[in-house]
C-alpha cells in the first residue's frame, strides 16, 4: 500500500482470532517499517473462543512491544449460527502451538473493537483486515452504515472460491465459522481483496524454512518457530500473513474481478463462496502467488522485529 500525495500510509485495522498463523500475521504487520500504518487490533471468536483470542492477541502486541496499537475485544460468537468448536487440536492448548506469552495484567479496554472501528472510520480512511470469521466487521457494516463510505477497502482471508474448502468440500474455516456475516460483507458496497485458500495453500512453510526463522536466535524468530512447530494438522501454510504481505507486495499476487456471493442455508453449501468472474465486480479474488515472495518477506520481517 502506498502513501497518499501528503505522504500518509494507509490506515488498517487487523481483525483477528489468535491462532498461529494469526500471530505470524501481526508479527509481520507490527514492523515499523512496513507501508501502513496499523491502528488497532480487534479480536473475535473463531479459532478460539474470544477470551482466548482476546488474551492471545494482547499478549502477542505486547510480546512485540507495539504497545502503543490498542487491541479490543470484538464478537464472541456468530451472528446466527451456533458458536464453533475451539481448534485446539490444530493451533495447540493456548492456540499460539503451546508457545507462552507473559499474561497481560493491564486494565481491560472498555472499548469494543465495533466502536474503535467506528470511531477510526470518523477520523479518516480505513483499511479492514480480518484474518477470522468476519462477525465483527459485519456488525460494523449493520450498525453504523454510516461509515461504510470511509472503508477504503476490506482485505480478507477467508473463503475458497475455485478449489476445495478446509472445513468442508465446500467451504472455508472463517467463512463457515460465520457464513452469515460473510454475506453482510460481500454484499456491502466496499471494495474487498479476498485471500481465500485458492492462494493460500500455495504458501506451505516447509520445516525447514521454519527452523530457519530461529536462526539467530533472538526472541521473535525463537517464538515465530515454537509457535509453527506447535501447528497439529498436516503441513503448515501461511494463510494469515498473507494478508500483511498482500498490503506491503500487492505485485507478488494474481487474481480476477469478481461478485462473491456466500452459502447460508443449512446443507452442503453452507459457508461456501462462490465467485463469478465479473470486471465490474467489487471483489478482486487472488489465485495466483509468488510464494517464495511471501515467504521471503515474511522472514525479512521477523528477522526486522529482532533487530
Amino acid at each position: 500500500m502506498k502513501a497518499d500525495e501528503n505522504g500518509k500510509r494507509p490506515r488498517v485495522i487487523i481483525d483477528c482470532d489468535p491462532g498461529i498463523d494469526d500471530a505470524i500475521a501481526l508479527m509481520v504487520a507490527s514492523v515499523a517499517s512496513a507501508g501502513f500504518e496499523m491502528i488497532g487490533v480487534t479480536a473475535v471468536a473463531g479459532n478460539l473462543p474470544l477470551s482466548d483470542t482476546f488474551r492471545n492477541a494482547r499478549s502477542l502486541m505486547a510480546f512485540l512491544g507495539r504497545h502503543d496499537i490498542p487491541v479490543l475485544a470484538g464478537a464472541d460468537r456468530p451472528l446466527v449460527r451456533d458458536a464453533v468448536p475451539s481448534i485446539h487440536h490444530i493451533h495447540g492448548s493456548n492456540g499460539l502451538g503451546g508457545y507462552e506469552l507473559d499474561l497481560i495484567t493491564a486494565p481491560t479496554p472498555t472499548k469494543s473493537a465495533v466502536d474503535h472501528i467506528v470511531e477510526a472510520c470518523s477520523q479518516g480512511p480505513v483499511t479492514l483486515c480480518p484474518i477470522g470469521p468476519l462477525t465483527t466487521i459485519a456488525q460494523v457494516l449493520t450498525e453504523a452504515p454510516a461509515v461504510i463510505p470511509a472503508i477504503d477497502r476490506i482485505v480478507l482471508m477467508g473463503g475458497a472460491a475455485f478449489v476445495p474448502g478446509n472445513v468442508t468440500q465446500a467451504a472455508e474455516f472463517n467463512i463457515w465459522a460465520d457464513p452469515h456475516a460473510a454475506a453482510i460483507v460481500f454484499d456491502a458496497p466496499i471494495e474487498k481483496v479476498m485471500m481465500g485458500l485458492d492462494v493460500t495453500l500455495q504458501v506451505g512453510a516447509e520445516p525447514s524454512w521454519i527452523e530457519s526463522l530461529a536462526k539467530s536466535g533472538r526472541p521473535t524468530g525463537l517464538a515465530a518457530t515454537t509457535m509453527l512447530r506447535g501447528y497439529k494438522s498436516g503441513s503448515m501454510a501461511l494463510h494469515d500473513p498473507c494478508v500483511p504481505v498482500y498490503l506491503d507486495r500487492p505485485e507478488v499476487f494474481d487474481g480476477r474481478r469478481c461478485r462473491v456471493s456466500v452459502g447460508t442455508d443449512a446443507g452442503q453449501n453452507f459457508g461456501r463462496t462462490v465467485a463469478t468472474p465479473d470486471p465490474s465486480g467489487d471483489t478482486i479474488v487472488l489465485t495466483q502467488v509468488d510464494a517464495d515472495a511471501v515467504r521471503a518477506h515474511v522472514s525479512g520481517a521477523i528477522a526486522s522485529l529482532d533487530g
